[in-house]
């Protein structure tokens, strides 16, 4: 047994002195809005002004940071006007220390055995994250348009030491 779809087309006649009024389909409507979708992964974000330090091969690393530097986010992929809408809905869904700039001057030191051969490589860093979004607008239509897609570097409050080995 076969069975056919069949469209139906529905519609409401009413007579008001002799005139026929004929409605047509209804449509959905929804509310226009302005949609970010993000997704991030964890960086490290080098402060301006600070070397990064070599040792060895072998021994013991020693380096401390008392001197004053900053770091500031990145747009790698976008535009830069969407920093700031782009933050804010960071902040709320991946990690509130996010900003767009970290400046400081107090002292950290830290202290690290080099494996025999190798060399010790410090570097301090913000601990940041990168942000990739993706800005859509919802239509009236209910449908939704890409408007913009971007990545941005953003540093964050949390800073210290970011070491490796290397062996030369």
């Amino acid at each position: 047994m076969k069975t056919r779809a069949m469209a139906v087309t529905v519609a409401l006649i009413a007579t008001t002195g002799g005139t026929a009024l004929v409605a047509g389909p209804a449509h959905a409507a929804c509310p226009s809005e302005i949609l970010y979708s993000l997704t991030s992964t964890a960086n490290r974000m080098p402060f301006s002004g600070v070397p990064t330090f070599k040792n060895g091969p072998g021994g013991t690393m020693s380096v401390a940071r008392s001197y004053s530097g900053s770091v500031s986010f990145q747009v790698t992929a976008g535009a830069e006007s969407e920093v700031g809408a782009v933050l804010a809905k960071a902040k709320v869904s991946i990690s509130a220390s996010l900003s767009t700039s970290n400046s400081t001057s107090t002292t950290n030191t830290y202290t690290r055995k080099i494996t025999s051969g190798m060399y010790g490589h410090a570097q301090y860093v913000s601990w940041g994250e990168t942000v990739s979004y993706r800005k859509s607008r919802v239509n009236a239509n209910c449908t939704t348009s890409l408007l913009a897609t971007g990545t941005i570097k953003f540093p964050s409050t949390s800073e210290g030491w970011y070491y490796w080995e290397t062996s030369s």
